[in-house]
């Protein structure tokens, strides 16, 4: 397993990278050249300054067996034909059983911007869904470690 992780917009991005780090996970980071962040215990891949470059770019480097971290729904619908496990920075699973209902709530919402409604947007970040997200980033590192481990003795 690898963690590619969506930098531009992931929170916590120095904790996910230490928990990672302390299960062994090799870390692949995506940001584009409007960014600098420098960590010589990671992978950091450059992209470009555009709509959609780092995603695409993510896209490239997805293997089966990854984990990816992202709150774009678009990105994890495609990730999805992958066979990656992908977590949201809310901490939810993004998964095939509840990818359609993300992407048409995504849709509608567009629909309500356009026609010039007010849309509430997510929940401001708070020190609860950071230590829920935390958790469920630690769980997953904990299943592959033992899947990994009942590989090795079969």
């Amino acid at each position: 397993m690898r963690l590619l992780i969506d930098g531009d917009a992931c929170p916590d991005r120095q904790k996910v990278i230490e928990l990672a780090l302390h299960y062994g996970v090799e870390v692949l980071l995506f940001i584009d050249f409007a960014h600098v962040i420098e960590d010589e215990r990671i992978q950091i891949i450059m992209c470009e300054v555009g709509k959609d470059s780092v995603d695409q770019m993510i896209l490239s480097y997805l293997q089966e067996g990854d984990l990816m971290i992202s709150q774009d729904y678009g990105l994890a619908s495609l990730a999805l034909l992958k066979n990656v496990t992908i977590l949201h920075v809310s901490g939810k699973r993004i998964t095939e059983d509840n990818i359609n209902n993300l992407l048409t709530s995504r849709y509608l919402g567009h629909l309500s911007r356009k026609q010039h409604k007010h849309v509430k947007g997510p929940k401001k970040r708070n020190y609860r869904t950071s230590q829920f997200f935390l958790r469920e980033l630690e769980k997953i590192f904990i299943e592959n470690k033992i899947n990994e481990e009942k590989a090795i003795l079969e």
